[in-house]
């Protein structure tokens, strides 16, 4: 990205900056709305996808923070043996690697049984555990339905206060209107905002007649992208920490690339939607997948400054640069980028 990009961006912003701002501030209760409600929901998807193989029954009330490790084995005298410890969290980090170490080191395994506050042995699937910690206090009670050979779980148990149904529909409810409000919003955003990189003058009504006008593609787009990045998102999330097996970190790893991928994608596509009128979401999704790569240094330096941009974005509740600011620099940066092919290449 040449610092031409930058400075043409930074003019761009300066001397529209009532605008962009006014645009972010009109979407910023939804914005807010959507966070609040994913920050609520998240933690209950984490605990349900935890509990897949592992089901906490009971807990000491006097423990709030606990890690449960399972390690699979197999002896053979006695078949498949799993390994149980369950350690306070602030302990745990410290001894993590000697999980991994304890099949080949015995003294990896004497530092596990010294710092957990509790372990012992499963002898089979679907098998209620209750474990006592050293002065024989009752800390948990779990049941292990089921644990591949060879591999290891890790189940981080934090004591929080059942949630009311009810309020979950609620947060539900309001976080699926909230993204739709949102994301059938950024077609029109990327489409006034480029107007503005263009200096063609456009009034606000504009904003609104073109948010009216692409929201039903614009939902589609953002959909499609939220469902692939959140299934890559736990997928890599269920590898690391629910099926520790050996193979697990390589899937992670083919799955964080699959994002970034995804990501090369989506970076072109509203700027490419606004220009690209009258072709279907794929082939616009291919076209900024040609785009991405083909100018592959300069979407690199491209996905940098829109990180600073949503970090920037964070901390100022997405004010600045916001939704408006990040879609004026996207559509800044394809401007340069389009004008190296032909109108017919880029853009019909």
């Amino acid at each position: 990205m040449t610092k031409g990009t930058l400075l043409k961006f930074l003019f761009i912003s300066i001397s529209n900056m009532k605008r962009l701002v006014f645009i972010n501030l009109i979407f910023l209760i939804p914005i807010l709305v959507f966070l609040y409600t994913l920050i609520q929901l998240v933690p209950l998807v984490i605990r349900y996808l935890d509990s897949i193989n592992v089901s906490v029954l009971y807990v000491n009330p006097e423990y709030k923070k606990l890690a449960v490790v399972i390690i699979s084995k197999k002896t053979d005298a006695e078949g498949l043996v799993n390994d149980v410890y369950i350690f306070d969290r602030k302990a745990f980090n410290p001894v993590r690697k000697h999980i991994f170490l304890s099949e080949l080191d015995e003294n990896s395994l004497n530092i596990l049984r010294e710092n957990a506050l509790a372990f012992g042995e499963i002898y089979y699937p679907d098998q209620q555990v209750s474990l006592e910690s050293k002065t024989g206090e009752k800390i948990i009670t779990f049941r292990v339905e089921n644990v591949r050979e060879g591999s290891i779980e890790v189940l981080f148990y934090n004591f929080v206060t059942p949630t009311d149904k009810g309020l979950v529909v609620i947060y539900l409810t309001l976080m699926v209107l909230s993204f739709l409000l949102m994301s059938g919003s950024l077609g029109g955003i990327s489409d006034y905002t480029q107007r503005v990189v263009f200096h063609e003058t456009k009034g606000f009504s504009y904003l609104f007649k073109s948010i009216k006008k692409n929201f039903a593609r614009s939902v589609i787009i953002s959909l499609f992208f939220s469902i692939i990045t959140g299934a890559v998102g736990a997928n890599i999330y269920f590898y690391i920490f629910i099926m520790s097996a050996d193979i697990s970190v390589f899937i992670a790893a083919i799955n964080f690339w699959m994002l970034i991928f995804f990501i090369f994608i989506l970076l072109w596509v509203f700027p490419l939607f606004v220009m690209s009128k009258g072709e279907s979401v794929w082939e616009i999704m291919k076209k900024s997948l040609f785009v991405s790569f083909d100018n592959f240094d300069f979407t690199i330096d491209a996905l940098f400054f829109l990180f600073l941009m949503c970090i920037l974005s964070i901390v100022t509740l997405f004010i600045i640069p916001g939704f408006a600011g990040t879609f004026s620099f996207l559509n800044t940066a394809l401007k340069e980028v389009s004008s190296r092919y032909n109108k017919s290449d880029v853009a019909t």
